[in-house]
């Protein structure tokens, strides 16, 4: 049955969603077992959210391009040479050397004793290329990835509505998402039993959510343009 309102549509998302408290302009992310910890990086990157809700449905797209469902765009480019810079700068925090070890050079004030040194100009940063970082995982893996956005817009969206920030642009992005991810999955053939259990997930969560989405945008006004004499 379909949802009545963006409250009962914010009620059935918190249901499938751990149990957090908001910060001020970041949301805690859901579950995450099938994104990467440089995608969580990159989710957490994209403040408000007008900015989250695209940068899901970016990692939510390049699981389509993995599946052989779209070809590769600029954008999907755009974002693999962004997870590859994360990838850089995560690695290069986990091999930092320790104080005592740490060469002589600028540093900001100390917090806590821990000295933290000046970030590097921009000019002093390597040229990093776009590299394909999701290849280890399988289709069911793949398509649950999928599935993990979804559920991760929806619960964005909810927490927005329910901070009374304007949501309707994230839905209508969210909702034409949605309509053309449905028409990919409809046409996707699995070839196993855990591919086709994760493909029926894929498409039920999609429709759902195109449902839900559908009926908020009732309720969400229309945001006014501002017309200047």
């Amino acid at each position: 049955m379909r949802l009545a309102n963006l409250r009962f549509f914010a009620i059935t998302i918190l249901t499938a969603a751990v149990v957090v408290t908001s910060l001020p302009q970041s949301h805690v992310l859901a579950a995450t077992e099938y994104f990467t910890d440089e995608e969580i990086d990159f989710i957490r990157e994209a403040q408000g959210i007008s900015l989250r809700v695209p940068a899901i449905i970016q990692l939510a797209n390049i699981r389509f391009v993995y599946l052989g469902m779209k070809e590769k765009t600029k954008e999907d480019k755009a974002l693999e040479k962004r997870i590859a810079e994360l990838h850089v700068e995560m690695t290069a925090n986990r091999n930092a050397k320790t104080p005592a070890q740490t060469s002589k050079g600028p540093s900001l004030p100390p917090i806590f004793g821990i000295p933290i040194p000046l970030p590097k100009k921009d000019k002093d940063k390597p040229e990093i290329d776009a590299a394909p970082y999701l290849t280890d995982l399988n289709r069911t893996e793949l398509l649950k990835g999928y599935v993990q956005a979804i559920e991760e817009i929806k619960s964005d969206i909810d927490d927005a509505y329910r901070e009374k920030q304007d949501v309707r642009e994230a839905l209508e992005k969210f909702l034409k998402f949605c309509e053309t991810s449905n028409q990919s999955l409809r046409r996707f053939q699995a070839k196993d039993k855990s591919e086709l259990e994760t493909l029926e997930e894929a498409r039920s969560s999609t429709q759902e959510a195109l449902e839900s989405a559908e009926d908020a945008l009732k309720i969400v006004p229309r945001t006014e343009k501002v017309s200047h004499p």
